[in-house]
């Protein structure tokens, strides 16, 4: 390969990554439902397909990130992609409980991945919903870094 188009490789790669990243954000973002009330408690979930991913690799990136952002990884299942998570919430009153997250990083057939992300608050605590999409987009994403 000549060194013109190596470089020119190389600039398509430096254009194609990040519109793949955006678009994966989009699409997390599209998906994302809030179910629940303040007094029964809320879930946030979304879900998003990752084209041209390995499995494991995309799994442990988005473990990596879930422990990044703040949160306690309790089990990451190889065999199922099941990864479970828990957030520690203090209350008002010095107490303390935590917010779990749930997610799936399962393998599609003829390449890439599902990712698939749901966080609970129990009734009576409160989250930005635009902070909670921002976080569970960001974890999705890491999925399809490369």
């Amino acid at each position: 390969m000549t060194p013109a188009r190596r470089l020119a490789v190389a600039a398509l790669l430096c254009v194609s990554l990040p519109a793949a990243a955006s678009n994966t954000r989009q699409q997390c973002e599209s998906n994302f439902t809030t179910s629940g009330s303040f007094s029964e408690g809320r879930t946030y979930s979304t879900e998003v397909e990752v084209p041209e991913v390995e499995y494991l690799p995309a799994l442990y990136r988005v473990r990596d990130k879930i422990q990044d952002l703040g949160l306690n990884v309790l089990a990451v299942q190889e065999k199922n992609g099941f990864i479970r998570a828990a957030n520690p919430v203090r209350g008002g009153d010095g107490g303390g409980a935590n917010a779990p997250l749930r997610g799936y990083v399962t393998p599609r057939d003829g390449g890439g991945v599902d990712v698939s992300l749901q966080f609970t608050i129990y009734g009576g605590q409160s989250a930005r919903e635009s902070t909670v999409m921002k976080y569970l987009c960001d974890m999705i994403e890491a999925a399809d870094a490369p």
